[in-house]
């Protein structure tokens, strides 16, 4: 079959016609899926930043339970009224959350508050504070005895079971203290389970805590 020139041109300018129809239709389709494309990749994109987002206040929220931790040992006793004695239960928790241990209680003795008698004859200065005892021959000097032992719960993580190096830090600690804390009795016993740290103890420590209340 001949084509005359008329043809040919006819022909080829319709080739070229439809190749350029297909080009274009490729082109809009290889743009429609690269924009699709384009877009899945920013959401994903986003959604890494917004789980690295919450990673990093998981990461914050993590160390902020570290570092109130204390908090649940202070929460487990029964905390008194009188301000010297609350002073007296937080530092001592302080003391135990620097040495990396938890506090199982601290436990005061049995307060005089209500009794007749030489209660009431002690003063303002002793029913302020209901547990402690005056100093003798030192004026407006009291000792509060506080009874310490740490927690031995299952539940306590292996980096807060106290352990014999801890109590000695404890100790140490207590002794530095302004309030000038007096060591009067300690038992040690030691702890052999086997999905606890070397030298694991359980330990009752008394100590007498110094105080001059305001008149």
């Amino acid at each position: 079959m001949k084509f005359s020139t008329k043809q040919l041109r006819l022909l080829l300018l319709g080739l070229l016609g439809v190749g350029i129809i297909i080009f274009i239709a490729t082109t809009a389709l290889g743009l429609n899926s690269l924009s699709r494309r384009s877009g899945q990749l920013v959401d994903l994109r986003l959604k890494g930043k917004a789980l690295d987002a919450q990673l990093i206040s998981l990461g914050a929220a993590k160390k902020q339970v570290e570092q109130y931790s204390y908090f649940n040992d202070v929460a487990k006793t029964v905390l008194p009224v009188d301000k010297d004695q609350a002073k007296a239960v937080f530092t001592i928790s302080k003391f135990a959350r620097e040495s990396s241990f938890a506090i199982g209680s601290i436990t005061f003795p049995t307060s005089n508050l209500g009794l007749s008698g030489s209660a009431s004859a002690t003063g303002s200065s002793s029913s302020a504070i209901s547990q402690a005892k005056p100093v003798a021959d030192i004026k407006g000097l009291f000792s509060l005895q506080l009874t310490i032992t740490p927690d031995t719960s299952p539940l306590v993580p292996g980096n807060k079971v106290a352990t014999y190096p801890k109590l000695i830090d404890f100790l140490k600690r207590v002794e530095r203290d302004r309030r000038t804390a007096q060591i009067t009795q300690i038992a040690i016993q030691q702890r052999n389970e086997s999905n606890l740290p070397p030298q694991s103890i359980n330990f009752t420590l008394i100590i007498n805590v110094f105080m001059r209340p305001e008149q």
